[in-house]
């Protein structure tokens, strides 16, 4: 296929394929397709993630604030929504099932954690709505594209399988959609700028789903 004939995010990831691939590759990944991720690397996985999902409801705020039109601001006012909700609800529910204690969550998190969380943030906080939306393309396509792929293997464990299956549903490839269509959208001049966000983030990605195998 000749660049001519891609989308403006499918030039983007082209143009990254490096990290991406990295990621869909990674030992988190791959250990969870395997059916043999650990449930203490679960376990820290889902406090390191529930750290970003708090921090994901300010990258989408400022993404409201600074959007360009009220049909993007709706479908925000949904995704803030359903983080609050949905997500979070989840976390909780979740962590009740697997006996993850108040004192679990107050540890001192890996480095890559604060990282993630706080590089992603700088970006939304300080970028502009299409800086936002290119980060968050980065994380929510690398999730949509591993999950659904996971979502066709055995996985064992049904809190885990749970978790998979969450971002292979219709509702979140469906908000996947949405982030690419904003980008696709885009001045294709802003091609450089906005890919430099989307590969800054599948970095910080990458460093934050090896801090589950840091534990203990």
């Amino acid at each position: 296929m000749s660049p001519q004939s891609l989308t403006l995010s499918e030039r983007i990831r082209a143009a990254n394929q490096d990290v991406w691939d990295a990621m869909q590759a990674h030992r988190f990944v791959a250990a969870i397709e395997a059916d043999r991720l650990s449930p203490e690397a679960f376990k820290a996985y889902l406090i390191y993630e529930c750290d970003f999902v708090e921090t994901a409801m300010l990258i989408f705020g400022h993404m409201l604030v600074k959007a360009p039109g009220l049909a993007e601001r709706r479908w925000l006012a949904g995704v803030l929504q359903a983080l609050a909700v949905e997500q979070i609800g989840y976390f909780e529910r979740t962590y009740a099932a697997l006996g993850i204690t108040p004192a679990d969550r107050a540890r001192a998190l890996p480095p890559s954690v604060p990282a993630f969380r706080d590089g992603m943030l700088a970006i939304a906080r300080d970028g502009s709505y299409l800086d936002g939306v290119a980060i968050m393309l980065a994380a929510e396509w690398m999730y949509a594209t591993w999950c659904s792929r996971a979502a066709k293997r055995l996985i064992s464990d049904p809190v885990l399988r749970r978790w998979v299956d969450l971002h292979a549903e219709p509702e979140f490839l469906a908000q996947a959609d949405w982030l690419r269509q904003q980008i696709d959208d885009a001045d294709p001049g802003l091609e450089a700028s906005l890919g430099t966000n989307f590969r800054h983030a599948l970095e910080l990605e990458i460093a934050f789903h090896e801090a589950p195998f840091d534990i203990g």
